[in-house]
């Protein structure tokens, strides 16, 4: 499954070498959680995503593994989980993505999932 975390440019030099490490935060709400944030697809600042670089996430499990972590706010039109970033570094593969890459990740992401929700019916 691919993922996507978008970052500051010093967050992802370090990621790339030394690998992810949990964020803390109330994420508007009441509580303090923490972890990773990741994405089905490419977000940018308009979904609340900072940054300039797009990092792309290959993890060896089922997205059905995450699912426990999910962020579902109704009315979005992609995923986002909130993992541990043990549960990153331990099976996921991670790399920067091009600026060519982010635009066709981006442009194919969106139209194939506003695509898939207008034959589903649905939001989700």
């Amino acid at each position: 499954m691919k993922f996507y975390h978008r970052t500051t440019r010093e967050a992802a030099d370090a990621i790339l070498v030394h690998g992810f490490q949990d964020a803390e935060g109330p994420y508007m709400t009441a509580n303090i959680h923490r972890g990773v944030w990741i994405s089905d697809m490419p977000l940018d600042v308009n979904e609340g995503a900072k940054g300039e670089v797009l990092l792309a996430v290959e993890v060896a499990v089922d997205v059905a593994d995450a699912d426990q972590w999910e962020w579902i706010e109704e009315g979005k039109l992609y995923r986002e989980w909130l993992v541990p970033a043990a549960w990153l570094n331990e099976r996921g593969c991670v790399r920067e993505l091009s600026e060519e890459e982010e635009d066709a990740a981006a442009e194919g992401g969106w139209r194939d999932r506003l695509d898939r929700l207008a034959r589903e019916g649905t939001s989700r």
